[in-house]
């Protein structure tokens, strides 16, 4: 009898658990990666108006990689970035001006070509994305000051 009842009670332990770790796992990544800091500057305050690419990859400080679960985003006011509603606890979708960031491109041995997205109100916490990727979003800027929709390639 004391076997069934620790059973019963051991099943909402472990989902408890699962969630607190969760949770902790979530807040210790964003805080690491330092999309916390970002989100105190550039937290979107409304929602996104333009097209997102949603799947997407991107590097952060500190070997934090965020793979395919972002949302990437760009109309002509700006960058837009947001990870997967599953992933959002501890990462506010954020929104940061263009004229906030600035880019340098760079290599790495193993890693292929990228893009380092920098932001003048945190220099020190750079968003890496793919070269593919970053070109694809300027287009998406681009295309949006003509007035053109986006291609989806």
């Amino acid at each position: 009898m004391l076997t069934n009842q620790l059973e019963a009670f051991s099943i909402p332990a472990y989902i408890f658990l699962f969630i607190v770790l969760w949770i902790c796992v979530c807040q210790l990544i964003s805080t690491a990666g330092g999309w916390r800091r970002l989100s105190l500057d550039y937290r979107a305050a409304a929602p996104f108006d333009g097209k997102k690419l949603w799947f997407k990859s991107a590097g952060m400080r500190y070997w934090t990689n965020y793979n395919n679960c972002l949302i990437v985003g760009a109309n002509p006011y700006g960058l837009y970035l947001a990870v997967l509603p599953i992933f959002r606890v501890g990462h506010p979708p954020l929104f940061i001006s263009w004229a906030e960031i600035s880019t340098e491109a760079g290599s790495r041995r193993f890693f292929g070509d990228f893009v380092k997205f920098k932001f003048a109100r945190q220099p020190d916490v750079p968003v890496l994305l793919s070269k593919k990727l970053a070109a694809r979003i300027l287009r998406m800027k681009a295309a949006h000051h003509l007035g053109f929709g986006v291609s989806p390639e």
